[in-house]
């Protein structure tokens, strides 16, 4: 029975996700279906760029430069990830100190070179009692972040004033000359809307503890990355849970590695991302 099913498929998603009741109601649709990407490109776009600094090796992202945690290390506040169609949430505990990180700040050194850490053109839009909305200017894209407590903390939103000894780029109303030259990190490219849709799935790897999930450049000339991990489900097991699940990506298709020194292929239209995770039994033999 349809009604069935989807209550079946409303669980599992939870489950993959690690939604709550409260949580699920945000990602279905106005029929009552699981709708987890934005049709919206800027959205989209800026998704796929965090979807790169979150996995992406300790400090070794270009613009991962703050004093402090580095973008993968921010996941140890993480607490929830909720796709809407005009904005992506992220629950977090210390969620104005994770805005700290987040934001842009520049340093010039003694020798004039400018440099820039946190995400390029992100600003601060409004804070509320426990949550900060992010705006990136560039592609128009929303973030924002919810505390997983009542409140927001004071000493954390005062601390997000004080940026060590940077210029922070919270209220800027234009791109810097600096962000200028980074338009690289969210233009659309064919892979966009695949990248996108793998952040609004990562808990399918961050349920995983020490799961080591990087973007790595691809092998094959007709794609731009790879996302490796090391703990955690199979290359297999993800290929199919993105694909063939309730949380798959609708018209997205996986092709298993052929071979023990190959890596798994995700599809969705023009745009293919290489997997390479853990292998099944039967590819390492």
């Amino acid at each position: 029975m349809p009604h069935v099913r989807d209550k079946d498929r409303r669980s599992a998603c939870r489950k993959l996700l690690g939604l709550t009741h409260q949580d699920l109601t945000a990602v279905l649709d106005q029929t009552g279906r699981i709708n987890l990407d934005t049709p919206h490109e800027g959205q989209q776009a800026f998704q796929a760029m965090l979807h790169t600094c979150l996995f992406s090796r300790h400090r070794e992202h270009p613009i991962d430069r703050m004093e402090g945690r580095s973008f993968p290390e921010l996941l140890l506040y993480f607490d929830g990830l909720l796709p809407r169609r005009d904005r992506l949430v992220l629950r977090l505990s210390c969620a104005a100190r994770i805005a700290r990180f987040l934001l842009p700040t520049q340093r010039t050194d003694v020798d004039g070179q400018v440099e820039l850490t946190g995400l390029p053109g992100l600003r601060l839009e409004s804070i509320s009692t426990r949550s900060l909305v992010l705006r990136h200017v560039p592609t128009g894209s929303c973030l924002e972040l919810l505390d997983r407590d009542r409140q927001l903390g004071a000493w954390d939103l005062h601390l997000l004033d004080k940026p060590f000894d940077r210029e922070l780029l919270k209220n800027a109303p234009l791109l810097t000359p600096v962000e200028m030259g980074l338009t690289h990190y969210w233009a659309a490219t064919s892979c966009t809307p695949l990248r996108s849709a793998l952040l609004t799935r990562s808990y399918l790897w961050w349920d995983c503890w020490n799961h080591e999930g990087i973007t790595t450049p691809a092998h094959r000339p007709d794609a731009r990355y790879c996302v490796r991990w090391a703990k955690g489900r199979t290359t297999d097991e993800i290929g199919k849970l993105l694909t063939d699940s309730a949380v798959a990506i609708p018209g997205a298709t996986y092709t298993p590695p052929s071979s023990r020194s190959d890596r798994g292929v995700l599809r969705l239209g023009a745009g293919l991302v290489e997997l390479d995770g853990p292998r099944t039994p039967s590819t390492n033999e």
